[in-house]
């Protein structure tokens, strides 16, 4: 993104446009996280496909159901995932078919931060033997982007200022030209390590804190 301003006519020395000055700036918002990325399912396995997938598909509908009973919306939970696998033992250098592997994986979206390892116990209870991984991030991005860009453009001012100050020149806090050298996409979510606890009656998960930062680049004149 760029931001350019209008050129104003001087009557001072015009080799003095020529001289200008570039500065990069950054800013930060630290945030908690307000929803949970949750990827679980059933994984089967059986000599024959059918028993396999219809099994598969009794857990995974038990699954389903359990969050739902949580108030997870329906629109939160997608597949992530579904294939099947052939299994094979290997015995003095041979090929032996050993079965058939059925994976069915969910994706599902916790917005109750405080209740994640409460759910993902739930869904262990009623038939998931898989917790891929859990990833902690914000609903509303866009605001803390802003808020993060505002300080980025507020640093590279104030790096300005003191440069300036140091070679003793003048310059306008308003900058030549600003480009936005971060994207809103570049805040990655805080992927969980599932903790264990002898003490507590659900799995753990600290939210802890998410950082949204914004960098820019700024020009001035002196």
């Amino acid at each position: 993104m760029y931001y350019s301003y209008p050129y104003i006519r001087s009557n001072s020395d015009p080799r003095q446009n020529d001289r200008k000055l570039l500065v990069t700036g950054e800013g930060t918002v630290s945030v908690e996280p307000d929803r949970a990325v949750v990827i679980l399912g059933v994984v089967t396995e059986d000599s024959n496909l059918q028993k396999a997938q219809q099994e598969n598909a009794e857990y995974t509908d038990n699954v389903i159901n359990a969050l739902l009973q949580e108030n997870i919306p329906r629109n939160n939970i997608r597949t992530q995932d579904y294939r099947i696998d052939m299994n094979y033992d290997y015995k003095e250098g041979v090929q032996i078919f050993r079965g058939y592997r059925v994976t069915n994986l969910l994706r599902v979206i916790i917005e109750a931060i405080d209740k994640v390892g409460l759910i993902v116990d739930i869904a262990v209870d009623h038939g998931a033997n898989v917790v891929r991984n859990i990833e902690l991030t914000i609903a509303n991005q866009d605001r803390y982007y802003e808020e993060a860009l505002k300080r980025a453009v507020e640093n590279a001012q104030v790096k300005a200022s003191i440069i300036a100050q140091e070679l003793g020149v003048s310059i306008s806090s308003v900058p030549y030209s600003l480009k936005e050298i971060s994207r809103r996409e570049d805040t990655v979510p805080r992927p969980v390590v599932l903790g264990v606890s002898t003490e507590s009656p659900t799995t753990p998960i600290e939210p802890g804190r998410l950082e949204v930062n914004a960098k820019v680049e700024a020009e001035f004149q002196y």
